[in-house]
């Protein structure tokens, strides 16, 4: 691939592989330059004006050991360590969203408590983040919808807080749920990104590049210096052979997965529904 000027990327859409991928997007932020993940990070962090600007991080074991021989292994996308000993866990999920919540509130204990040093005490803990990239609204998921229901929300913070006056109660915890089902749809209906969209959202047209309808929003986003790099090293990713045969390979087991859980639920809603059409049968053959 020839080298263009920043910002003058010839981009082949239908080649480039898709980040919401796991694998695409496991192999692009940990296995490149590291400013790439730093410019993520902060720009997720600086959307929800959090007082953190990332300089420096180290890779780390992406695996959670296991707790106990029944106990199930926990995989994470990336697990990055910041300078002052915050851990940073990122996790990419285009499905099993109705058990994310839990998920990641189990990545964050397991996390926080394994890095805690014997001898030390636990106020000497640094903070645990979380970030989830979701194909779709984990709010939309649940049975019960509140006042509060919100499926075009695309950057939800979720903290301990108390109840009364909102004050943050510990920031051992951070929980960060990007929905990019929902961020596509807002810049394909604005079909632009504006200025004050700022970084995060040039990162994340970045990421949904599949589902932006408007290609020059993703080339103008490459203005950026990070996101040239990121996306020249995905353009190169994308043509080796091997790197696409794997990410094919798990592009299938994610379709063949979706397609299993979509038949499951649909069964499941169908026998839900004979079950609510045989008591309504038995409340009439109980009434005559």
């Amino acid at each position: 691939m020839s080298k263009e000027p920043r910002g003058k990327i010839r981009i082949d859409y239908l080649q480039l592989m898709d980040l919401r991928i796991d694998y695409a997007f496991k192999l692009l932020f940990t296995k490149g330059d590291p400013r790439l993940l730093i410019s993520l990070l902060n720009a997720i962090f600086a959307n929800k004006k959090i007082n953190r600007v990332i300089k420096s991080l180290t890779i780390k074991n992406p695996y959670l050991d296991k707790e106990s021989g029944e106990d199930k292994l926990s995989i994470l996308d990336i697990r990055a360590e910041l300078s002052d000993g915050t851990a940073v866990l990122v996790e990419m999920h285009l499905h099993g969203l109705g058990e994310l919540k839990a998920k990641t509130i189990r990545s964050w204990a397991r996390a926080f408590g394994e890095d805690l040093e014997v001898g030390k005490s636990y106020t000497s803990q640094p903070p645990t983040i979380t970030i989830a990239f979701t194909n779709g609204s984990i709010k939309s998921l649940e049975n019960k919808k509140t006042i509060y229901e919100d499926t075009s929300k695309i950057h939800r913070l979720c903290m301990i807080m108390d109840c009364e006056d909102y004050t943050v109660f510990t920031d051992a915890m951070e929980l960060h749920y990007i929905d990019m089902k929902a961020f596509a749809k807002a810049i394909n209906d604005a079909d632009g990104i504006t200025n004050e969209d700022g970084l995060f959202a040039k990162w994340l047209s970045v990421i949904t590049q599949k589902e932006i309808n408007n290609k020059a929003i993703i080339e103008n986003a490459c203005e950026e210096e990070e996101i040239f790099m990121a996306v020249s090293a995905l353009q190169l990713q994308s043509e080796d052979k091997y790197t696409r045969q794997a990410y094919q390979r798990r592009k299938d087991e994610i379709y063949f997965f979706n397609k299993a859980m979509y038949e499951k639920e649909q069964a499941e809603l169908e026998i839900e529904q004979l079950r609510k059409e045989n008591e309504e049968l038995r409340a009439q053959l109980a009434m005559k």
